[in-house]
């Protein structure tokens, strides 16, 4: 591993952090060093272990993002960025005598314990583990550092993997496409746009698109700790489903958040005229800004997040409040990119006037849609259980996380509480009233 000593590093490895980034470094999490995308996948008898480890090692050559840590012991505004890796570890695990119980109980053990073994300031923030069990199966994890990759980098990171490994089966070289921009010249494209007046201008916006709003009532008014996160699901039909997003969305201008955070604001607060909520929204990050360089195949913590407070008159119809919320949402400019770059990359006065909202109470992600079919992958994901990919230490940052995403054809919404702070059956009534008002208001 790559641990640099600031004294010795070139300027050029030398690269500005992100804002999500810089975000995720002021949290002060004791366990952040555990906070990864990470994937356990179905590998096919013939690929081998060092297969894999090329495979990985191509990879990570490739994405300079993956290459980034800290800076010794210091927490920005700069990383370091590694040079490119002659060799990549690998832990192998031999369970060939293990009945299934036996071996998934290992799996988990292992990456769990993988999991954790992340250094912020070493490079790579990337793990890989081989697994062979019984009956000929093959398992592979591959675990990166949320702070160097978003969900949407994991996915361009996995889909390289499996084509460096089918061109490694067959003896052919690894080729595969490079990013058109950088992680670190896109690092250093955004530092220079936050003392630009266009985007400057925008902390009066954000001051009142972020404003306060009622607190979310609680069950209990206790810690709202990472250990005690849960999770509660629900879903629409297939066939509902496929009414909202064939018919119903399609030439209206709104998008899912507009939907459920406005089917969010009367489930959390209750019915009864004027009611509203604060809430972070995600967005993608690779759109939006001027003259923004092409990062559709970069690979980072480009994702953004920035806070809006929305009101809607609860005794108006469904459509009604979904038109105020909607509205609300249209004045964001830039796709919200402005915010991050104001709030973590500005200058002193406009952090800390950011910084003193607060974070929201809720936030609302829409995933997009996603295929559990994997016939045709050579890496589908695998049964066995990683471990949790989030530390147990810490405090949570919202009270709710509400993700919605569609998967084989059904949309589905995990709700994210902490048992301190919620009983089950108050989530779970939260989960089916807000399905309930998109189906009144949307599908009846």
């Amino acid at each position: 591993m790559n641990e640099p000593s600031p004294e010795d590093i070139p300027a050029a490895q030398v690269t500005p952090l992100l804002p999500e980034q810089r975000r995720f470094l002021t949290r002060n999490l004791p366990g952040e060093h555990h906070w990864n995308q990470v994937a356990l996948l179905k590998a096919p008898p013939e690929l081998t272990a060092q297969h894999v480890r090329e495979a990985v090692r191509a990879v990570v050559n490739l994405h300079d993002g993956l290459r980034l840590c800290l800076l010794g012991n210091e927490r920005g505004p700069a990383g370091f960025q590694g040079l490119p890796l002659d060799e990549l570890p690998v832990e192998t695990f031999d369970l060939r005598d293990r009945d299934a119980a036996a071996a998934e109980e290992a799996i988990t053990r292992e990456c769990t314990r993988i999991q954790g073994s992340m250094r912020m300031h070493q490079s790579p923030l990337v793990r890989l583990a081989y697994f062979t069990l019984a009956d000929d199966e093959r398992r592979v994890l591959l675990v990166v550092h949320h702070f160097v990759c978003d969900g949407l980098s994991f996915g361009i990171v996995l889909a390289d993997l499996e084509r460096a490994c089918r061109a490694l089966l067959v003896s052919r070289p690894v080729s595969l496409v490079p990013p058109n921009t950088t992680s670190a010249d896109y690092a250093r494209w955004l530092t220079e746009r936050a003392a630009e007046p266009q985007l400057r201008e925008q902390l009066p916006l954000w001051l009142d698109l972020g404003r306060p709003a009622e607190p979310v009532p609680l069950d209990r008014d206790k810690e709202n700790t990472m250990a005690t996160t849960d999770t509660v699901a629900a879903r629409l039909s297939r066939a509902d489903t496929a009414r909202l997003m064939d018919e119903v969305l399609p030439g209206t201008g709104l998008g899912m958040v507009d939907v459920f955070l406005t089917a969010a604001i009367p489930t959390l607060q209750g019915e009864g005229g004027r009611r509203g909520v604060r809430s972070n929204l995600i967005g993608h990050g690779r759109r939006g800004l001027p003259g923004q360089p092409n990062v559709s195949r970069t690979v980072s913590w480009l994702s953004t997040r920035y806070p809006v407070s929305v009101e809607v008159d609860t005794s108006e119809s469904f459509a009604a409040q979904l038109r105020t919320v909607s509205g609300r949402l249209a004045g964001i400019p830039m796709d919200g990119a402005g915010y991050g770059i104001l709030a973590h990359l500005g200058d002193e006065a406009t952090r800390e006037a950011l910084a003193a909202q607060g974070e929201p109470d809720i936030t609302v992600n829409y995933l997009g849609k996603t295929s559990g079919g994997s016939a045709a992958k050579m890496l589908p994901r695998a049964a066995e259980d990683p471990g949790p990919d989030e530390t147990e230490t810490g405090l949570r940052e919202h009270v709710h996380g509400i993700d919605v995403e569609i998967t084989d054809g059904e949309l589905q919404v995990v709700w994210y509480y902490s048992t301190n702070q919620f009983d089950r059956a108050t989530v779970e009534g939260y989960a089916s009233e807000l399905l309930h008002r998109v189906r009144g208001g949307l599908l009846r």
